[in-house]
């Protein structure tokens, strides 16, 4: 979840950091980025520590809103869309605030970024997703643990593998549409709040059927943490269908990314010959 332009006001240097040739928007990114609020330059290192914080902070918020038992779906789509909007505004501007694996590689497929800086966002990701997963640990009883399941993204018990599959798969779509149009092509300062309010539609859809994590580092560092605190006491669809929060993200992306190319890009769409 996340964006590519940042949203400051200084339009001389948003005009240079969504130029063809600047350096996320280059088919050969550099290993720098340009804010375009002030123009200063992000190394690949300061971008990475980005995602790994934005992450760490998405898992927690995400996991400990769990303890909640007020109108469950609700609170949850809420928490994680403006946890989305703060990451977006706060971040955008360094590293474009993918804080999503799924997300990445939409944007990798699109050719915005670099296939070996989008492999270090999503390392940083993961291991942003784990050390979240442990905050939450560090802060809850274990009872209180217990009852969020680590914070785990699951699917609903009578929920098929291809309706789980369909739901991450559909809502990833919707959001990496969101990324495209507001943040990748658009100037808009209300990109936050565009991807934060898809994130927030999506869960109200689809958060009782798969769960709609849309976010492979979402679903890992809870899981993976869980597994090692409490694996004894893991529900009994903890593991069951966990591979669709990787496959499902990934393919609604990459999915999103080709629609983009073929019909809406700006400044690169794959022209039509007759």
């Amino acid at each position: 979840m996340s964006t590519i332009v940042s949203v400051g006001n200084n339009t001389k240097a948003r005009e240079a950091f969504t130029e063809r040739g600047s350096p996320m928007y280059n088919e050969e990114p550099e290993t720098n980025t340009i804010s375009e609020a002030d123009g200063k330059i992000y190394p690949l290192w300061a971008r990475c520590a980005a995602e790994f914080l934005g992450v760490m902070m998405f898992v927690f918020v995400g996991s400990c809103q769990g303890l909640t038992t007020y109108d469950g779906v609700l609170h949850a789509a809420l928490t994680h869309g403006f946890c989305i909007f703060v990451n977006v505004a706060t971040f955008a501007h360094i590293s474009g605030a993918h804080v999503n694996p799924a997300v990445t590689v939409g944007i990798a497929a699109a050719r915005k970024i670099s296939p070996v800086e989008a492999l270090f966002y999503i390392i940083s990701q993961m291991c942003g997703a784990v050390v979240g997963g442990l905050w939450v640990r560090s802060v809850l009883s274990y009872p209180q643990y217990v009852a969020i399941q680590g914070g785990a993204t699951l699917c609903a018990p009578q929920t098929a593998w291809y309706q789980g599959l369909i739901a991450e798969a559909l809502c990833t779509y919707f959001l990496m549409q969101t990324i495209f149009m507001t943040a990748v092509d658009g100037t808009t300062v209300l990109a936050p709040l565009a991807i934060g309010s898809t994130v927030l539609m999506d869960i109200m859809a689809a958060g009782a059927i798969s769960g709609a994590s849309m976010n492979p580092a979402r679903s890992f560092g809870p899981n993976i943490v869980a597994s090692i605190f409490m694996h004894d006491k893991l529900a009994a669809n903890f593991w069951t269908l966990h591979w669709i929060y990787y496959v499902g993200p990934i393919l609604g992306a990459l999915i999103a990314a080709g629609v983009y190319k073929m019909l809406f890009s700006k400044d690169d769409r794959l022209e039509w010959k007759k």
